[in-house]
Parts: structure tokens; C-alpha cells; sequence
């Protein structure tokens, strides 16, 4: 086992290999564990929770995975996802275990990506038939294992790749959603992107519908349907994630970074962030200190 610090764990034993615990500094999309397994008979997790997006893909074997009070039999070339703070099982066979790999990822665009494969709460499998494409993909990552920015880019990259290879195939094989599918991740891309270039003005969700073209009500549906929260929700948890890393990153002043998020009144910043946090932006910054501290510690 090779830890590359108090957080990040490559493992790499026979039948095993993982990526665990990765911190990444994007919001949009962030790679928080990936692996490759050839299970024993039997091998289960659950009933339980995660709280990331976990996609497995099956590359031999067979297995059955619970969801949502169903029950999927599934096998090579199939893959069935796990959505944060859902209660599933999963179960190898006991007489032909499956071999599967996995990546795990969170981001505010993980959901959308995997609505446009297809993929929703109600729907949590899939098919995909290169699973050596995807194989070279997990070994990317598992390679780019060390804590450097540009790993990190290259762990993200071989993640975008795969999702988009998935999202490809569910097109090829369901061409009658491209229409209805694309124009709605058109407008959510116009509208993340209006909110992102934005950030510190004083937006209303009437400004980013107009911007899009759609009505306020559509835009919302969009949201919620892709994202899993209203645009309010993600806009308020999008300044926040934002004003986090410029806490943890600088000693900007909190008033500076309450206007930088689009909050002109501090107090009302730290009235949201404590509500949203569980502590103040203060008490964030000095957590995120101290505990940066700790890891430089246990560095040396």
C-alpha cells in the first residue's frame, strides 16, 4: 500500500487495486475514488449508504444490486450506479462472482451528466459494451495517483472521458432522446455558465432564465430534474462551495469574500454560510487552518 498522505490511499494487492480519498479542488466534477476488483463469492456491501455517485461496471461474472425496492440480476457488460444517500445492496454470486471496476466522483455536474447517459434515480442501470476502453481509463487514474495539479487534471479527464463514452453509447442505442436530452443540457450549460461568470453580482433566478430564454418555471424543472435542487438551491450552495475555498485558500478579508460571492452585506453572508455550515465563516477558516496544519505534520 503506497499513501501518498493522511488522506490518499493507493492500494494495490492481488485481485485489488484502489484509489481512495482523493481531494480535488474543482466543483464542477471531482474523481473521489476509483478501482478495479475481482470479487470472492459472495463479496456484498449493504444495506447502506454512500455519499458520493458510484458507477460499477461489470466486466465479468455476475451479481445482483437492490435499489429503490428493486432487484437488477446483472452481469458483464451491464453497470448500475449508486446515488448519494440512497439505501442499496449488492451482492456478488457465489458461484460466479463478478469482477467490476468503479469510479466514484461528487461535483455540482456529476447528476446531469449522468441524466444525459440516461441515467436518473428511477433508472440506475445501464449497458456499455468496451469495457477494455474503460479499463485503460481506471488505470489513468490509478497511475496519476500523486497529489499534483496536473495529476488531478488527468484523473478528472479520464473521468469526463468516460462518462462521455457512456452518454455516447446511450445515444447510439436510444437516438430518440437526443433531441428532448441535448436541448435541455444546452439550456443547464447556459445557465451554469451564466451563474459562474456572475458569481459576485446580485443574481435573481429571473435574470438567468431570461439569459437562457426559457420561463422561470421551465428553468426550474430543468434544475431540479437534473440537478436534484431548485436553481435557488444550487446557486446559494454554489456561492458557498465557492466562498470555502477562498476561505481556505487566502486571507482575503470575509467581507471581501461575501461581495466576490455576490453578498454586498457580510452579515447576511455569514448568517447563510452558518445556516448552510454549521459554523461561521471564521470558524471555517480556522478549521480548514488547523487541520492543513495537522496534514503538514504528519508530512514531516
Amino acid at each position: 500500500m503506497e499513501q501518498q498522505n493522511n488522506k490518499e490511499v493507493f492500494i494495490n494487492v492481488t485481485g485489488f487495486q484502489c484509489l481512495d480519498n482523493l481531494q480535488n479542488n474543482t466543483i464542477d466534477l471531482s474523481l473521489e475514488t476509483c478501482g478495479i476488483q475481482n470479487c470472492f463469492p459472495g463479496h456484498w456491501f449493504g444495506p447502506g449508504k454512500r455519499d458520493l455517485f458510484l458507477i460499477h461496471f461489470i466486466c465479468g461474472g455476475k451479481g445482483i444490486f437492490e435499489s429503490g425496492g428493486k432487484t437488477y440480476h446483472l452481469s458483464k457488460g451491464d453497470f448500475f450506479v449508486i446515488f448519494p444517500d440512497t439505501e442499496v445492496h449488492y451482492e456478488a454470486d457465489h458461484t460466479e462472482p463478478w469482477d467490476y471496476m468503479w469510479v466514484g466522483f461528487v461535483g455540482v455536474k456529476a447528476e446531469s451528466y449522468l441524466n444525459y447517459a440516461g441515467i436518473d434515480r428511477d433508472h440506475v442501470i445501464g449497458q456499455y459494451s468496451n469495457t477494455s476502453f474503460l479499463f485503460s481509463c481506471i488505470q489513468q487514474m490509478l497511475l496519476a495517483r500523486s497529489t499534483t495539479p496536473y495529476n488531478e487534471l488527468k484523473r478528472t479527464a479520464a473521468l469526463l472521458t468516460i462518462l462521455s463514452s457512456i452518454i455516447e453509447e446511450y445515444h447510439i442505442t436510444n437516438p430518440q432522446d437526443d433531441y428532448s436530452a441535448s436541448t435541455h443540457q444546452e439550456y443547464l450549460d447556459r445557465a451554469l455558465k451564466y451563474i459562474d461568470k456572475n458569481l459576485s453580482m446580485p443574481i435573481k433566478i429571473s435574470d438567468i432564465a431570461n439569459y437562457v430564454g426559457i420561463n422561470r418555471s421551465y428553468l426550474t424543472n430543468i434544475f431540479k430534474h437534473s440537478l436534484g435542487v431548485s436553481p435557488q438551491e444550487y446557486l446559494i450552495q454554489y456561492r458557498l462551495d465557492y466562498a470555502c475555498m477562498l476561505l481556505e485558500d487566502s486571507d482575503t478579508k470575509i467581507s471581501n469574500i461575501a461581495k466576490a460571492v455576490g453578498y454586498a452585506d457580510s452579515l447576511t453572508f455569514s448568517k447563510i454560510f452558518r445556516k448552510m455550515k454549521g459554523m461561521s465563516p471564521s470558524a471555517y477558516r480556522k478549521k480548514s487552518l488547523y487541520q492543513s496544519n495537522e496534514n503538514d505534520i504528519s508530512k514531516d
